[in-house]
């Protein structure tokens, strides 16, 4: 457990006595961090343990609350949803104690660690909980994603049989050459839409696992960073939609192909063969003039 404990400076000494007795209360099995250091950058250091921290803890002394820096770090506490508590030192004033009516106020440390330790205990049960949810979701949102690349291969793929049939129909007579061509832009430009749900899909997998990363650091636990740096360092892994993307693009040239195989029979049907042949050369010689 760790715990950020914000106190005035003229409060150095009583404060240094209730959190020795903290110490004492836990049995050592706290982490103390605080800001003792008035340097320039003193709220980015506060900002960074606070972040680091399970619980902020303010010592209220007399006219605690009078300190603009306590005032920020009371605020900064509130804006990263940490747990706050408060417990008064011997010359706690009832000014101080009235401006902590947001949060629970304890007379000394050994009325404070009980609470802490129950509600420690709570929020890692909620956390795990929350973890079990957010690997559950993205494993669902895998499961979501090959469903959508089947159906979207079944659709072209159907959409370019059915051009086939069309042209087999109409015994490849004008008329269908034209139907073939139009299903089979049809089938190309249908791609496009399943590149860019592939591509929705990474990026809400991604997000999921910012998520998780930040759950596991609460929970002093890295297994997923952990696999994905051998998976990227040392196995050299590509991610799943990266290379579905890839699958696509490629089928989509194979598609561009079949177009252009399509869109040549039209002009031989159209254009005497002689004709085009011509047309053939005529470019050859004007290209090597």
């Amino acid at each position: 457990m760790k715990i950020f404990f914000c106190y005035k400076h003229t409060d150095s000494v009583l404060a240094d006595l209730s959190i020795d007795k903290m110490l004492k209360y836990s049995s050592n099995s706290i982490a103390v961090l605080r800001e003792v250091k008035h340097s320039e950058n003193w709220k980015i250091n506060a900002e960074r343990q606070m972040q680091e921290s399970d619980f902020v803890i303010f010592l209220i002394g007399n006219n605690t609350f009078r300190s603009k820096n306590l005032i920020w770090e009371y605020a900064k506490a509130k804006e990263l949803n940490k747990q706050i508590i408060g417990i008064k030192l011997i010359d706690a004033s009832e000014e101080s104690v009235l401006f902590c009516q947001g949060f629970q106020v304890f007379d000394n440390p050994r009325q404070a660690w009980p609470y802490l330790k129950k509600v420690f205990d709570i929020d890692r049960e909620l956390l795990l909980e929350q973890y079990k949810i957010m690997v559950s979701s993205t494993e669902k949102v895998t499961d979501q994603r090959m469903k959508v690349n089947n159906l979207f291969f079944t659709v072209t793929s159907t959409m370019l049989s059915l051009a086939l049939i069309i042209g087999k129909t109409f015994n490849f007579t004008l008329v269908g050459i034209i139907g073939m061509i139009l299903i089979t832009i049809m089938s190309f430009l249908v791609t496009f839409f399943w590149e860019d749900l592939i591509c929705s899909y990474g990026k809400l997998n991604k997000g999921k696992f910012k998520v998780i990363d930040v759950i596991e650091k609460q929970l002093r636990t890295n297994m997923f960073e952990k696999e994905w740096k051998i998976l990227t360092e040392e196995i050299k892994y590509e991610p799943n939609s990266r290379t579905e993307v890839k699958i696509v693009k490629r089928f989509r040239a194979f598609i561009v192909l079949i177009f252009l195989i399509q869109l040549f029979y039209l002009i031989y049907k159209v254009v005497n063969i002689e004709t085009i042949f011509g047309l053939i050369f005529l470019l050859y010689g004007f290209f090597n003039y």
